[in-house]
């Protein structure tokens, strides 16, 4: 496939000498004017490559982007990607929007040793448009695009969308550029065409090749007459269909828009003509063929026409079989274009194609059926494992994230640190990788409100809310809260979590976007967004119910902290394979259980050493009773896996029955949690680190435990510590 390409002169240091030497980079990937279709409201994945001149070491390379726009950017974003010789490819998730100019550069040691762009990048919604003459350019008046936002794809280029229509048939007007105006007007985003429409074919003509029929369309170049009797369709329609499809990729389209029908309707051969139940029959094939071919479950909307001339007016028999593809939700409802009658067809009212004015009005037509079933999409609620799946979306700004507060609100005092944990063995990290030891955090709202005036918000961003409900849960008596950082989206989906949240009677809820996955401030963020969703779904016991907390990696940010501002609210949290173990020390969330589980062969359990992570908990057992455990999975990176779950719902269901009253609701207000005593629970000896692996480790009632109390890991009850047990000594539990 030809490809525009941008040639660049880039600077490369040599890796074996000091002398530097002049590399061309041609990017291949995305084209000038190409749209990618956004995966929610505020962002999609831009992929992009190059080719290099000469063969370039990866080592101690970085790839990143940036995206620039008439009155913002969105500054230099880690990309990720590789350099293989010659070759450079990568991608980068970016804000929804356009025309954007894609920056791209590579650098080594902290400087930039190639650099490209890309003039114009679109992040919104892009459509595949079919059929015949009323799908393609065959209008009597060609149109443009009044927005300039709009952009078309042959199957080789992308250009300003003006009629003609690039890769369909005909020379004159389509309805493409008013609906994709209106359509960028409403989404404020980049539209992208594909054009595949061909003017007065059959639906039997866009069949797969070697489909049969038992009787002709009028035109007969794209079929063939069968020894049988019968008639096969050639496939090649159906070819350029799949390919064009497809040449954007996975999800890489929003829908397509099939208008046709007039060809098979009252023919004046009426030998010719196709009965209604056939062309329901050969369009479900071609939608059902043409998905598999492709890999994924693409929306087709399917318009009404079969209109011919006054007086010929529309088939019912071919309008009703377009309808049933609605009815049984194998195609989504288009205009009916039937009905657009008079003026708004050519040569005064007498022909088939539109008139100037009837592109317009047809456009406008299609963008009233598309426009409110893409807002639907982000948000109309989804049945899933006996329950229903609600999604909201937010642009919040960068003040929120705990990296902001970190660096603009926190005090940097370290003193209060007292345990193990050496930062000098982490090297000299640079200002942007220095970790502050003491996550003791005293933040008062009016302090963050300050920094937020005099610094200013930052950028903003978009992040994505989840809430999933039981059917017939009744009143919820508590949340399961996620950061979807990592394995959180895992989680929140697990068919077993969702039966456990139905068991309990629990909500789930998770949140991701930078702004807060990795931990936010303040506080009532979370509080304020569980009210609204309360409100909204009929559950106004949401704003008060006990939270359980999850967070994966850095997710951490949020479960480990969170619980120290917020303890009389939280009855467990679990803290996996933190990115950053400093930040688990919490004082103030000591009395909350915690369960906080490392992967043995995690690099991140072992930067700076596991025992300096290790640490961390017994430390603050000793120093403040943390009602805490370590787990340790062997064998393990820093995803976790399959067996680590049944230890994460072992945890959650056991500190749920221990901490929260069995007949409380939040119905009335907050839920006043059980306090639990150290003396009540059980203890279990830490995992070695010098030996490794599968280990047996005692455990013990309190009382009767003969290790060191002070700093053994802590267990809310015999059957949690069981468990976890052997967890420690099998890698998994028994089920």
């Amino acid at each position: 496939m030809k490809s525009i390409c941008i040639t660049l002169t880039t600077l490369i240091f040599a890796t074996i000498a000091p002398t530097l030497s002049a590399a061309e980079l041609t990017l291949t990937a995305p084209l000038d004017y190409q749209v990618v279709q956004r995966s929610s409201p505020g962002k999609g994945l831009v992929r992009f490559a190059g080719e290099l001149s000469e063969e370039v070491a990866a080592t101690d390379t970085t790839i990143e982007a940036k995206l620039v726009g008439e009155n913002q950017e969105s500054g230099w974003l880690r990309a990720g990607g590789s350099i293989s010789g010659r070759k450079l490819s990568g991608t980068v998730e970016a804000p929804a929007g356009g025309w954007w100019k894609l920056e791209v550069r590579v650098t080594r040691g902290g400087k930039e040793v190639a650099h490209g762009s890309v003039a114009h990048v679109g992040i919104g919604e892009v459509f595949v448009v079919a059929g015949q003459s009323n799908s393609a350019n065959y209008g009597q008046e060609k149109q443009s695009t009044q927005s300039g936002r709009v952009a078309a794809f042959d199957g080789t280029k992308w250009q300003l969308a003006n009629d003609p229509q690039p890769g369909a048939g005909g020379g004159g007007g389509s309805f493409m550029p008013p609906f994709a105006d209106a359509v960028a007007g409403k989404e404020n985003v980049p539209v992208g065409i594909i054009a595949c429409g061909i003017g007065a074919t059959s639906v039997r003509e866009w069949l797969p090749k070697g489909a049969t029929f038992p009787n002709p369309p009028t035109i007969e170049g794209r079929v063939q007459k069968l020894g049988s009797g019968e008639w096969m369709s050639k496939g090649d329609a159906y070819a350029m269909l799949v390919a064009r499809m497809k040449s954007v990729g996975v999800q890489g389209f929003r829908a397509v828009l099939w208008h046709q029908g007039e060809s098979d309707a009252n023919q004046k051969d009426a030998t010719r003509t196709l009965p209604g139940k056939l062309y329901r029959e050969h369009l479900e094939k071609i939608i059902r063929e043409s998905r598999r071919a492709i890999g994924w479950e693409a929306p087709w909307f399917v318009a009404k026409a079969s209109y011919h001339v006054p007086g010929d007016e529309g088939s019912d028999d071919i309008r009703a079989a377009q309808a049933s593809l609605w009815r049984d939700g194998i195609a989504l409802e288009g205009p009916d274009s039937d009905a657009l009658k008079g003026k708004l067809r050519e040569r005064d009212g007498k022909g088939v194609h539109f008139s100037g004015e009837g592109l317009r009005v047809h456009g406008a037509k299609w963008a009233e059926k598309v426009l409110p079933w893409i807002d639907a999409q982000w948000t109309a609620p989804r049945k899933a494992n006996d329950g229903t799946e609600w999604t909201t979306f937010e642009q919040l700004p960068e003040c929120h994230s705990l990296g902001w507060v970190s660096a603009n609100v926190q005090s940097k005092d370290t003193k209060s640190w007292n345990g193990v944990l050496d930062e000098a063995k982490w090297g000299t990290p640079s200002p942007q990788q220095a970790v502050t030891r003491n996550w003791d955090w005293k933040v008062s709202d009016d302090q963050w409100r300050e920094a937020v005036k005099q610094k200013g918000e930052g950028q903003r961003e978009e992040v994505r809310f989840d809430l999933w409900l039981p059917d017939d849960i009744g009143v919820a008596r508590g949340i399961v809260v996620i950061s979807g950082h990592g394995s959180g989206e895992n989680l929140f989906r697990r068919a077993d979590m969702r039966a456990l949240a139905k068991e309990l009677h629990l909500a789930l809820f998770k949140f991701v976007g930078n702004p807060m996955q990795r931990g936010f401030w303040p506080r009532s963020l979370l509080f304020d967004r569980l009210k609204l969703l309360g409100k909204k779904r009929s559950h106004p016991e949401l704003e008060h119910a006990p939270l359980f907390l999850y967070g994966h990696s850095n997710g951490t940010g949020f479960s480990a902290i969170f619980p120290s501002y917020a303890p009389e609210r939280v009855w467990g949290f679990v803290s996996m394979r933190p990115g950053i173990t400093f930040q688990v020390y919490q004082p103030g969330a000591a009395q909350v259980p915690g369960l906080v589980i490392f992967g043995e062969d995690d690099g991140f359990f072992a930067r700076p050493s596991r025992e300096e992570n290790l640490a961390v908990v017994p430390t603050l057992r000793k120093n403040h009773a943390a009602l805490w455990n370590i787990a340790v999975e062997p064998k393990a990176g820093h995803g976790p896996g399959e067996k680590t779950w049944p230890l994460v719902f072992s945890f959650l269901r056991h500190t749920f029955a221990a901490r929260v009253p069995v007949n409380a609701g939040a119905s009335q207000g907050p839920v006043k949690l059980n306090t639990l005593t150290l003396e009540n629970g059980h203890l279990g000896q830490n995992w070695d680190s010098t030996k490794g692996g599968y280990q047996t480790l005692t455990t013990a009632s309190f009382a009767n435990f003969a290790g060191d109390k002070a700093t053994a890991s802590w267990f809310v009850n015999a059957a949690y510590a069981a468990d976890w047990q052997a967890f420690q000594l099998h890698g998994e539990i028994a089920k």
